[in-house]
């Protein structure tokens, strides 16, 4: 990941908006819209949408290279520049029981100041996947879903907010997916772009360069006044979920043969997690090219320091199989569940891996990329340990439960790090007890709901109860145990 600042004039936001057509308050899906052409029920989707727009589920929509939702991936240089783009925000909806489906050019991108609203219901939820055809088992076969907001993003390398010290707290941080995502972030936690619920995104994750893929589900400085809740991300060629930055909270995400991380936080991400599953790849023997196929990634280290990385997740269960065990084009191989990777805080309650070479590794912020020697990149007054803490979390894993790296140094002990394994390795009671849940405070007032159990799902759920059966993808849950202890 390779994040660049820009700060650019009012006059290219000006240009942006010049001759934009429809009318911004109309919801009409006339074919005589620029961005839409049908024939029969089939229409496609192609430029940017300009005004608010309904996909209704009566019709099959294809998406058609980068399909912008606004006009707001353009820079920003002042705070009129913020307003004039929520001002002319539009927003798309999509009907319960809409499937979408993308050429292989083809991305969904939700730009600053418009919103997505899709929300489908457990009989009827909305999906996302390729043209090609009906299985939902492909890899790579479209781009996926990117949605951009005005919450904060922090600079690589400890450099802080990126709108510090900018004219009216501006921002424009180049977004992550090919040339075509333009800029995100801002100084608006509670930024809203939209809503989310009862979504299945599937066949994605094209890459579009060396460290630059699309995962299934992008998150760029996305507020917590998004909704997010009961989403699906499956056989994604890259990450399930990654944040970059933002401030949204996630409840209920299913997780499926996603062939890089499942769930993927950096650049200042400050945010909450709670009920996902996680179930890599039960057929596929190794990873696509340089894919290391970890369950969770939170990545503050090297080039990427960024202290301000926190997240809170809870009843999260990590399922592995051959997939995570295989050496991957690199020649890496034996993936743990989780990397909690840098100077990061990170706090996992009531949680569960099975079948991974470790189910925990922590590493320390190694501040120069060099592995044998000390790192002297640090900023001054920033300490380059990981502070981790681990509460009633258990596994079963090939080698151990927990592994950890000293910065700089390839096996070193646990050292100064905070980490609070609570006996995590020897815990097996069925009676879980948690004296504090300690959600990230991003401004958003979440809370924890309380669980007395380990896992996405309580023990004792008849399937037909669970809260993800009957709207995820068919098949992609068969033979997974997903309740713990």
């Amino acid at each position: 990941m390779e994040l660049k600042k820009h700060y650019l004039a009012l006059a290219v936001l000006s240009a942006t908006l010049v001759g934009c057509g429809g009318d911004s308050s109309s919801s009409s899906n006339d074919s005589a819209d620029s961005f839409v052409s049908c024939e029969n029920d089939v229409c496609t989707l192609s430029g940017t949408i300009d005004e608010d727009y309904t996909l209704t589920a009566d019709k099959t929509w294809v998406l058609s290279g980068f399909v912008k939702v606004g006009l707001g991936n353009g820079g920003v240089s002042s705070a009129a520049d913020v307003q004039a783009l929520k001002d002319n925000g539009v927003t798309l909806t999509v009907e319960e029981g809409t499937h979408v489906r993308a050429l292989n050019d083809g991305v969904l991108l939700v730009t600053r100041g418009s919103k997505l609203e899709a929300v489908g219901t457990p009989a009827a939820p909305i999906t996302f996947s390729s043209y090609q055809d009906d299985n939902l088992d492909g890899e790579g076969e479209w781009g996926g879903v990117i949605i951009q907001g005005f919450a904060p993003q922090y600079g690589v390398g400890g450099t802080g907010a990126c709108f510090v010290g900018n004219t009216d707290e501006v921002c424009n941080v180049q977004g992550e997916g090919g040339t075509g995502v333009g800029f995100y972030g801002g100084n608006e936690p509670a930024d809203n772009s939209g809503t989310l619920k009862y979504v299945r995104i599937a066949e994605g994750g094209k890459v579009a360069g060396p460290n630059n893929e699309i995962n299934g589900l992008t998150l760029q400085g996305v507020g917590h006044g998004t909704t997010i809740d009961y989403v699906q991300v499956h056989a994604n060629l890259d990450d399930g979920i990654e944040w970059f930055g933002g401030t949204v909270n996630v409840t209920h995400a299913v997780l499926t043969s996603n062939d890089d991380d499942d769930i993927d936080f950096d650049t200042g991400y400050k945010g909450n997690i709670q009920f996902a599953i996680v179930r890599k790849n039960p057929t596929k023997t190794a990873p696509s090219g340089s894919n290391d196929p970890r369950g969770i990634e939170a990545n503050s280290s090297d080039a990427e320091f960024v202290r301000e990385t926190e997240g809170a997740l809870a009843n999260i269960t990590i399922v592995g199989s051959e997939v995570n065990k295989a050496e991957n084009s690199k020649g890496d191989g034996l993936q743990p569940g989780m990397r909690l990777r840098g100077a990061l805080t990170a706090r996992l309650y009531n949680s569960l891996v099975l079948n991974f070479d470790d189910c925990v590794r922590i590493d320390d912020a190694d501040t120069d990329e060099n592995e044998a020697t000390t790192g002297t990149g640090m900023p001054t007054g920033i300490d380059a340990v990981s502070d981790v803490t681990l509460t009633n979390v258990i596994g079963s894993c090939d080698d151990k439960f927990y592994a950890k790296r000293d910065a700089d140094h390839e096996n070193g002990t646990v050292g100064a790090a905070t980490i609070d394994l609570d006996e995590a390795a020897a815990l097996t009671s069925s009676t879980v007890s948690v004296t504090t849940w300690e959600p990230v405070d991003n401004g958003s007032g979440f809370a924890f709901q309380p669980t007395n159990y380990v896992g996405a799902v309580a023990p004792g759920t008849a399937e037909a109860d669970a809260w993800w059966y009957g709207w995820v993808i068919e098949g992609s849950m068969d033979g997974i145990e997903t309740q713990g202890e």
